[in-house]
C-alpha cells in the first residue's frame, strides 16, 4: 500500500500500474482515454470523486499523446477534423469542470458522476452494438459473395443527413474522406469536452461513435483523430484540475508508466482488423464498464459499508480490463494465423484483415 498524501488514501501500487496498462492497450485500440472504466476503479481505491476525475484527466493527457504518435505513422488521424473540434472540445471541457466544482461543493460528486456514467455508457453500447451487428452481418454476405472487403462497413444512415445540412463555412476533411458543416465537428467537441471534463475521461467513448455515426468517418480515422483531442481535453482538463487542488502526481506517474507501454500495443493492433473489430470492443467496454459502475453505486448509496459490494466493483473493473485486453489479443492472433491461410472461427474471418 502506498500513502497517497495529496488524495488523502492509501492504494497499491500494483493495481494503478496494472490499471495504467490494461486501459493503454484498449484506449489505443478504441481511441478512448479509458476514464469512464478508470475514473470509477479510483473511487472504488479510496480516492474521492473529483480527486479521481482529476487524476485520470492527468494521465490520460499523457497516454493520448504516445497513442496520437502511433497513429500518426498508421496515417489514421484527419487534422482538419481534428483541430476544426478543438474550440469546441476546450468549451466544453471548462463546463464539465465547473459542473464538477458545483457538485463537489454540494458534496455529492461522487453520486453523480456515477449515475451519468451508467445512463451516457448504456445508451451508447445499445446503439453501437445494434449497428455493429448488422455491420458484421453485411460484411458475411459480401464475403460469402466472394467479393472484396475494405477496411470499413457501417450501416448507419445518421451521417447523411448530418453531412446534408448546409450550414457554413463547410470543411472538407482529405484523410476522412468526409464534407461536412464545420458547426456538426464543433458541437462533438463542445458535447464529448463536457463529458471529458465532468466525468474525468478522455470523451473518446462518446466521441468516436459520435465521429462514425455523426459525422461519417471510418473508424479507424476516428480513433485517430480522437485521440488528438484527448491529447488537448486532457491536456486543458488536467490544467484545470490542477488549479482545482484535484491531482495527485504520485498516483498519475504510477498509471502512467503502465499506460506508456499499453497504448503502443493497442494502437499497433488497429492495422490487422477492420472497423467493426473495433467497435465491437468498444462497445462491449461500454457495457462491462456500466455494470461496474452499477456496483459502485450502490456501494457508493449504501454509505460504503457493505464490504463485498466494494469486492464485486473492483473484480469487475479488473476483470473487464483483462477481458477486453484478451480480446483484442485474440483478434491479433487470428488475424496473423488468417494471413498464414490458417483456420479461424467463421465469425472472424470478415472482422480481421486478410
Amino acid at each position: 500500500m502506498f500513502d497517497f498524501m495529496i488524495a488523502g488514501v492509501q492504494a497499491p501500487i500494483f493495481l494503478l500500474v496494472f490499471v495504467g496498462f490494461t486501459v493503454g492497450i484498449v484506449g489505443g485500440f478504441i481511441g478512448v482515454g479509458g476514464g469512464y472504466m478508470v475514473t470509477p476503479a479510483l473511487i472504488v481505491f479510496g480516492f474521492p470523486g473529483y480527486m479521481a476525475s482529476g487524476i485520470d484527466m492527468t494521465h490520460i493527457a499523457g497516454k493520448g499523446l504516445v497513442s496520437t504518435l502511433r497513429h500518426r505513422q498508421l496515417g489514421n488521424i484527419d487534422w482538419t477534423m481534428a483541430l476544426t473540434m478543438v474550440a469546441g472540445t476546450m468549451l466544453g471541457v471548462e463546463l464539465g469542470v465547473r459542473t464538477l466544482v458545483y457538485f463537489k461543493n454540494l458534496g455529492i460528486a461522487g453520486i453523480v458522476l456515477l449515475v451519468t456514467s451508467v445512463v451516457v455508457m448504456f445508451g451508447l453500447f445499445l446503439y453501437t452494438q445494434i449497428e455493429t451487428r448488422r455491420s458484421h452481418r453485411a460484411l458475411d454476405v459480401l464475403k460469402s459473395e466472394g467479393r472484396q472487403l475494405g477496411r470499413e462497413l457501417h450501416t448507419s444512415s445518421l451521417p447523411k443527413f448530418f453531412q446534408s445540412i448546409n450550414l457554413a463555412p463547410i470543411v472538407r476533411c482529405r484523410t476522412a474522406r468526409v464534407v461536412v458543416s464545420m458547426w456538426v465537428i464543433v458541437l462533438v467537441g463542445v458535447v464529448t469536452g463536457f463529458l471529458a471534463g465532468f466525468l474525468g475521461v478522455g470523451g473518446g467513448f462518446i466521441r468516436v461513435p459520435a465521429l462514425v455515426y455523426l459525422v461519417g468517418a471510418s473508424t479507424h480515422i476516428a480513433v485517430g483523430t480522437d485521440l488528438v483531442e484527448i491529447v488537448f481535453s486532457g491536456g486543458y482538463g488536467a490544467l484545470r484540475h490542477s488549479i482545482e487542488g484535484h491531482v495527485d502526481m504520485m498516483a498519475v506517474v504510477f498509471m502512467i508508466s503502465g499506460a506508456l507501454f499499453g497504448a503502443q500495443i493497442g494502437s499497433i493492433a488497429t492495422a490487422y482488423v477492420r472497423g467493426p473489430a473495433i467497435r465491437y470492443v468498444l462497445s462491449y467496454s461500454l457495457i462491462l464498464a456500466t455494470f461496474g459502475s452499477v456496483m459502485r453505486l450502490i456501494y457508493v448509496l449504501t454509505g460504503q459499508k457493505v464490504e463485498w459490494l466494494s469486492l464485486i466493483a473492483v473484480m469487475l473493473t479488473l476483470g473487464e480490463m483483462i477481458f477486453l485486453c484478451l480480446f483484442i489479443m485474440s483478434l491479433l492472433y487470428f488475424a496473423w494465423r488468417n494471413k498464414r491461410g490458417a483456420w479461424v472461427p467463421d465469425w472472424v474471418k470478415p472482422l480481421v484483415m486478410s
